[in-house]
Parts: structure tokens; sequence; C-alpha cells
């Protein structure tokens, strides 16, 4: 029996200027960037090493979820567990994987400014792989999005129709992009 190809994915997005960053980093590490694509995840808290979440996806995005007896009316994707936590703000990790060694003194990265995470899929999910979202200032000034992924089709009717399970993917990480820059374009509108 053949292995399915992995499937690399890249979708990035200019969010706008650097001053937005503490708004994008807030939604990535609260999973509110999930919820702009129309992914449910619970329990909702804010992400951390370890953290186990199950998916679902809402099929009437983006109108909010239907609910029913108190329950979303959702797909289920599956589970995943938060596997390492980006959160740097000047040349000061506060969180990162358990495995990392403690950074070293102030560098050339004093400026950088990062937030995100990295989840490996449970067995069960549609995909079975890793997924990062990461939003990050460049040297540029500019604030920007980052959804990456390397998977193979988890369920046996995905591996049957893999250019689809693919196709599918893409369109969520453009969705995740676009969802975050929705989010911050409204946040900019609503500010006094």
């Amino acid at each position: 029996m053949r292995r399915p190809q992995t499937n690399r994915l890249e979708q990035s997005l200019d969010l706008g200027p650097a001053e937005l960053f503490p708004i994008a980093r807030e939604a990535i590490l609260t999973w509110k960037l999930q919820e702009s694509a129309g992914v449910i995840a619970r329990p909702v808290r804010r992400v951390h090493v370890g953290q186990i979440v199950d998916l679902w996806l809402n099929p009437v995005w983006p109108l909010p979820a239907v609910r029913l007896r108190g329950r979303d009316l959702a797909v289920p994707v599956g589970s995943c567990e938060v596997i390492e936590v980006i959160d740097v703000i000047g040349s000061k990790p506060t969180r990162m994987s358990d495995n990392d060694p403690p950074p070293l003194g102030p560098s050339a990265t004093d400026s950088v400014r990062a937030a995100g995470f990295v989840y490996r899929t449970l067995p069960g999910h549609l995909e079975s792989g890793e997924q990062t979202f990461l939003v990050s200032v460049g040297t540029n000034g500019r604030l920007g999005v980052s959804i990456t992924s390397e998977s193979v089709p988890g369920h046996p009717l995905l591996k049957a129709v893999a250019p689809i399970s693919v196709a599918t993917q893409r369109m969520m990480a453009k969705r995740y992009a676009e969802g975050l820059k929705r989010m911050l374009r409204d946040s900019t509108l609503t500010r006094p």
C-alpha cells in the first residue's frame, strides 16, 4: 500500500501596520482566528502547551453556528494538541515548547514581535499532521499572518479524494488569514 503524499501548505497575508500586533496576538492566542474562519474550538481557553482542543466546522459560516438544545450544530473535524506556543515581544519569549532551551540575552532580534502556536492533530482528525498559526511584525514594520501545515489525509475517504482534501485545506488557510484581516479592520473601525 502506498503512503499518501504529504501536503505542505503555506498561506501568508499582509495585515497592515505593526500597531495592530496586540489585537492580532490576542486573536491568535485565544482561538478567535479559528472562529473568524468558521471553526469552533472547544474548550476555548488561552493556548498553552499540552492543551487538547476539539474542532468543528460551522456549516453556515459566515453566519453564527445554529444552536439546538444548547449545542452548536457543526461538522466534527477532530481533536488536536498544542505542542508549541510562540509569544515573543522583543527578545523575551514568554512561552515556547517544553523542550526548548532558555532564550539567550539581548540580540539583533530585540525588535521581533511574533505570536502564535503549533498544533498536532490527534487520531480521528480528518487530517494527520501539524499546523502553525503565526502573526509577526516584519523588518518593514508591517504585520503579517502565516498559516503553514504539513499533513496527510487522516480519514480513509479523504485518502481516496486527496486533491479535494488539499483544496479544502488551502481554502481554510485562506479563510483564516482573511478572517484575521477582517477582524483587524473591524477593530480599527470601532476604535474612538
